[in-house]
């Protein structure tokens, strides 16, 4: 009978007590934030919005109120496939690319490129032996010198019966 009442009726002519107060709030059951004990809809009510809520995680989304297990971490890495050390799983750019540099990885090898990080089948094994053409030892196909030079080439005569006959 009290017009204040969320239930008056304009019929009763009895009170029986069941008057019940405005309850204002969200009334959608569907919505985020539905208030059961609400009766009266205040236009408050919010979609249900799923994803990430973890701000710490790749794909989290501030606009989410619902998690949905759906979170993924961030993983740092090279994101160009056409770099050496691109990173499959990387989501997100760390400035870490290193381009390929063809060439000779293995050490032991003459032409061994310490800058190189992908083969080329270019290794060319050492050779060692004097590399000076000044000299009696000289290898032509020696490509690493390892310290053989000993005779100085002297041009002249080696034929001892001859008056130009020179000994060294």
């Amino acid at each position: 009978m009290y017009t204040w009442a969320f239930n008056f009726d304009t019929l009763a002519t009895l009170d029986d007590g069941s008057c019940e107060p405005f309850v204002y709030g969200c009334t959608d059951q569907e919505a985020y934030n539905y208030q059961d004990d609400a009766n009266t809809d205040n236009g408050s009510c919010v979609a249900v919005v799923v994803g990430c809520m973890d701000s710490t995680m790749f794909n989290y989304d501030p606009e989410v109120n619902t998690d949905d297990g759906s979170c993924y971490p961030i993983v740092l890495g090279c994101m160009d496939s056409t770099m050496f050390n691109y990173d499959l799983i990387a989501n997100t750019y760390n400035n870490s690319c290193v381009p390929f540099v063809e060439g000779c990885l293995l050490a032991e090898m003459f032409n061994y490129d310490e800058e190189a990080n992908t083969s080329d089948n270019s290794c060319i094994p050492k050779v060692f032996g004097c590399m000076d053409t000044l000299y009696v030892e000289y290898n032509v196909q020696a490509n690493t010198d390892n310290a053989t030079c000993t005779t100085l080439v002297v041009e002249g005569c080696t034929e001892s019966l001859y008056l130009e006959y020179d000994e060294l």
